[in-house]
């Protein structure tokens, strides 16, 4: 993981980051976390960046925990909670060994296992299951392969309507997300200049039973406005179904 790129990228964070727990169509995150919210529970944001679900977990939980490794962001983080006594704020490499970290009844990360290395993501999912208690749960959101290719679909259908031919509509979308085929056959696809790891919904059911020792109760679309894809202003027409990412839930048995 870059630290320094996301320290040099924290000052425009908050314009150019498309968080879920922000810009999610009808507060589904907000929603998943109150299933398990209590005032005598314990809360992680693992990958809390600059802290924006931090004051939301504070009024719901006893204790609130927030790791990123960026020091940039978390001074974010920090200005933002100011004031908040339950809310505890820490620099960690979460694709690291991570037994150090306080046991939680919920776990929390939004769009923060990302990374193209699947040892590292795989040190990331384990680490965070092993920090949940028994009977505890995990909220995960994850970018979606399945809706990255339905946005190029739609901005297909977009051209075709604007008069052009099937073909020459397929060669007006711009396609450079998708590069090495070997990346795109493990969901690493380009976001910005990034390589960045998107998940199938089927995966993420396997990743948590095998890997994480979960027992899955939910994957849901989380969806976003299409301007949150599109460069362009986006016609009347291109409603539902919206893009979306994944939202699992699952429990620690």
């Amino acid at each position: 993981m870059d630290v320094n790129y996301w320290n040099e990228f924290a000052h425009e964070y908050d314009d150019h980051v498309i968080d879920a727990f922000t810009y999610g169509r009808s507060k589904t995150v907000g929603q998943q976390v109150k299933r398990f919210a209590a005032p005598d529970k314990d809360v992680a944001d693992f990958g809390c960046g600059p802290g924006k679900m931090l004051p939301y977990l504070s009024e719901k939980f006893r204790t609130v925990y927030g790791y990123d490794f960026s020091d940039k962001l978390l001074e974010a983080a920090h200005k933002r909670c100011e004031g908040l006594k339950n809310v505890h704020i820490a620099q960690a490499d979460l694709s690291q060994p991570v037994d150090h970290l306080p046991m939680v009844d919920l776990a929390v990360s939004l769009n923060a296992v990302l990374m193209p290395d699947p040892e590292l993501r795989m040190n990331f999912l384990r680490g965070m299951a092993s920090r949940i208690k028994s009977g505890g749960h995990l909220v995960l959101n994850v970018p979606s392969v399945e809706s990255l290719l339905y946005s190029y679909f739609r901005e297909t259908e977009w051209w075709r309507r604007m008069g052009n031919s099937p073909k020459e509509a397929e060669a007006m979308v711009d396609a450079s997300y998708i590069t090495q085929p070997q990346q795109v056959a493990q969901g690493v696809l380009i976001r910005g200049t990034h390589p960045t790891k998107h998940y199938l919904r089927e995966e993420l059911m396997v990743l948590a039973r095998d890997e994480m020792g979960l027992e899955v109760l939910d994957v849901l679309k989380m969806e976003y406005d299409w301007k949150t894809e599109m460069e362009d202003d986006v016609p009347d027409w291109m409603g539902e179904p919206y893009p979306w990412d994944w939202i699992m839930v699952a429990k620690k048995p």
